[in-house]
């Protein structure tokens, strides 16, 4: 489903490239006005309809834009814990692995990875509020994944309508992974396939901020193919630059929904728990973000962190204690 931010962004690009259209026949008429004092009659009329349709729009656009605000705090609705069955990054093979961690924080939402996607696991899940479950081979479990991605895509997208309480899907590293491990053609067909019998799903996609800025070609290939971004920081280091990678985010993914994705474990600098100082900055860097509407929901990782990070999980634990009361 199309947001009204994506819309009013389909409109900006179809405008544009109506006015590029006039511009051309105007240079050929020679009644392009860039160098003169005042444009021409001729150039007005050419002008008229899309210059009034553009200006129709921005009307309408700013109006929106100036009324969007989101939710000072953080809400049982807008947060999920990441986790599932693996023995990767010294997890666990327990099936309930992921609801350890949802009752750890006391949260209702959960991204359920790496496990198979069957209705065991389904039922195991049924009492979650929001579920999103892994598709895809990337980052899952030894013959969790099935053999064809699109067709596990069609698999959710059947059991949706049996689990209402799946939201979407959810492909791991997904723009580090296109042209590598994936091509462009199968996370079309994985895209098309989720929405086969359920429109309403999404297909969440894995994003981190440091290949928004060192591989911005390749994170626009994929960005027709994802409904809902995961943005990650992959270093803690990173977080310095949290609000370019936020803007860099907005403007490769324009209208979509992003979810921010909070790391207990600093994976990509120190190889060691993040302090709750890391914690406590992220937290309120995500939030300030959310109440500007900026962005929609965060997800944390996971349920593997809990035991191997227990300072920082108690600093979260906390934290959302509050958040939630609020």
């Amino acid at each position: 489903m199309k947001n009204k931010l994506q819309k009013w962004m389909e409109k900006k690009e179809q405008l544009t490239r109506d006015f590029e259209q006039l511009r051309v026949k105007a240079i050929k008429r020679k009644i392009y006005p860039y160098w003169d004092k005042f444009a021409t009659p001729e150039y007005h009329r050419l002008l008229r309809k899309t210059n009034a349709a553009a200006d129709a729009m921005l009307e309408g656009y700013f109006k929106y834009d100036l009324s969007l605000k989101g939710p000072e705090h953080f809400t049982r609705e807008n947060v999920f814990v990441w986790g599932g069955p693996t023995p990767s990054w010294g997890g666990s093979m327990d099936k309930d692995a992921s609801l350890k961690a949802q009752a750890f924080f006391d949260l209702d939402n959960v991204m359920y990875v790496y496990g198979p996607l069957n209705r065991e696991m389904m039922d195991l899940h049924k009492n979650c509020k929001k579920l999103i479950c892994h598709l895809g081979r990337n980052c899952r479990t030894k013959d969790a994944a099935m053999k064809s991605d699109a067709e596990e895509a069609e698999l959710l997208s059947k059991l949706s309508l049996e689990y209402p309480n799946i939201v979407g899907g959810v492909v791991d590293d997904m723009s580090g992974n296109c042209g590598e491990n994936y091509s462009h053609a199968e996370y079309r067909a994985i895209h098309q396939a989720l929405h086969k019998h359920n429109p309403d799903l999404e297909l969440y996609g894995v994003v981190y901020s440091w290949e928004l800025e060192r591989m911005p070609e390749r994170v626009r290939l994929v960005a027709d193919c994802i409904d809902h971004v995961i943005l990650w920081f992959w270093s803690k280091t990173d977080l310095m630059q949290f609000d370019l990678a936020l803007e860099r985010c907005r403007a490769i993914f324009p209208g979509k929904p992003i979810m921010l994705g909070i790391f207990m474990f600093d994976y990509g600098a120190s190889c060691l728990p993040n302090s709750p100082a890391v914690m406590a900055y992220h937290f309120e860097k995500a939030r300030r973000a959310l109440a500007d509407g900026k962005v929609q929901d965060i997800v944390i990782l996971g349920d593997r962190e809990i035991e191997k990070c227990p300072e920082t999980a108690e600093f979260i634990r906390e934290y959302l204690k509050k958040e939630l009361k609020k």
